[in-house]
């Protein structure tokens, strides 16, 4: 039994160093239709092994007042990362803080999609509200799969796409939701 205890006590020192490591960001860069050059700010928060991203005007809104394309909103952010040595990161989801209000027949939904610049692969989770709802203020949680991790301990660029929907189904109602405050991507460590 003595070998049981050893291998968990090994494993439990390994996860353990893998979540004391830290993230950095060195630049941030916005483009997209929901958020212009100077309305977003991002920030690591190493006690929840998240980055949170704060929006001032991110909103996609569907009816018969509205265009289109107003349906439809996103921000694209290059994210400069410092990875420590030895160590990747993925991210496994990211909370959305929001409001929307949707009429019969109107869905609004939040995607998020993110890869490492250089990478083929990326990954991606969506999640939605079928009207009639409302809520001043909710949480949605776009559950990322597959996992992507950055490369081995070096510096690395991800691209992090989040986009909001206003699907509507039915052309005399209407629906909209929006960003409140911040949306937080939380990462997760291996020893590579």
């Amino acid at each position: 039994m003595p070998s049981m205890i050893s291998q968990l006590a090994v494993l439990s020192a390994l996860l353990l160093q893998a979540a004391a490591q830290t993230l950095s960001i060195s630049s941030v860069g916005a483009i997209g239709t929901g958020c212009s050059p100077g309305t977003v700010k991002a920030h690591v928060n190493q006690a929840d092994q998240s980055v949170s991203l704060q929006f001032s005007n991110f909103r996609a809104d569907a009816g018969p007042n509205y265009a289109i394309s107003d349906g439809r909103v996103n921000c694209q952010l290059t994210v400069g990362v410092q990875v420590p040595a030895g160590y990747q990161f993925a991210f496994d989801q990211t909370v959305l803080n929001t409001a929307y209000s949707v009429s019969s027949g109107v869905k609004v939904s939040s995607s998020t999609t993110y890869y490492f610049q250089g990478e083929l692969s990326e990954s991606s989770g969506t999640c939605g509200v079928t009207g009639p709802a409302s809520s001043s203020y909710t949480t949605l949680v776009n559950r990322l799969s597959p996992t992507i991790w950055s490369p081995c301990g070096k510096a690395s660029i991800v691209s992090i796409n989040t986009d909001l929907r206003a699907d509507n189904g039915n052309t005399n109602n209407s629906g909209s939701i929006s960003v409140r405050n911040s949306t937080d991507a939380s990462f997760i460590w291996r020893k590579c």
